[in-house]
């Protein structure tokens, strides 16, 4: 089922995404720091976030559980499990831009959108070349590919709860 040379290309995968990572931070804090800087509100915030995400995701993963107990989902098993990793984040990211608490005291916001933006369509582009190519979709489930349609939704999903909050912020000064 799953080769060597696809497992280290997963791993080396991994190991090149987390360096991307590393670079981006860099770049969309202003004072070039690692590490986004929140103020004592955000933090605490944040930690209820972090909280509704974790129960969001260990109830997927009960539900999940349970209904394979019974039958074959129509995803390959990682896909389901990277859905609820997304689920999570989306849980956890959507509760603290609603609140106030996403964007860091030194996050240059401008260029944090054009980042998640590159990222939101360069995923769904991915999956839109899979879903031409026949790949997203084997044998009547998902494949690995459909990682990066949800990982492109997540972030697009982020991006519209943002705008809302950006909308009713513009509203509640009125």
């Amino acid at each position: 089922m799953y080769n060597e040379a696809r497992m280290i290309g997963v791993a080396v995968g991994i190991a090149v995404g987390l360096l991307i990572v590393a670079f981006v931070l860099r770049f969309i804090n202003r004072n070039k720091a690692m590490a986004t800087e929140y103020d004592e509100m955000q933090k605490q915030i944040r930690g209820v976030g972090y909280r509704y995400a974790f129960f969001t995701v260990m109830i997927f993963e009960a539900f999940l559980c349970i209904l394979t107990l019974g039958m074959e989902l129509p995803a390959e098993p990682y896909v389901i499990h990277f859905a609820a990793i997304f689920i999570g984040v989306t849980v956890q990211a959507a509760y603290c831009i609603w609140n106030d608490a996403y964007v860091g005291l030194n996050t240059n916001l401008g260029r944090y959108i054009v980042i998640m933006t590159i990222v939101s369509l360069f995923n769904l582009g991915i999956a839109f070349m899979s879903w031409k190519q026949g790949e997203l979709v084997i044998g009547g489930k998902l494949q690995a590919q459909s990682i990066n349609l949800m990982c492109g939704l997540m972030f697009a999903v982020l991006g519209v709860v943002g705008l809302i909050k950006k909308i009713a912020d513009g509203r509640d000064e009125e």
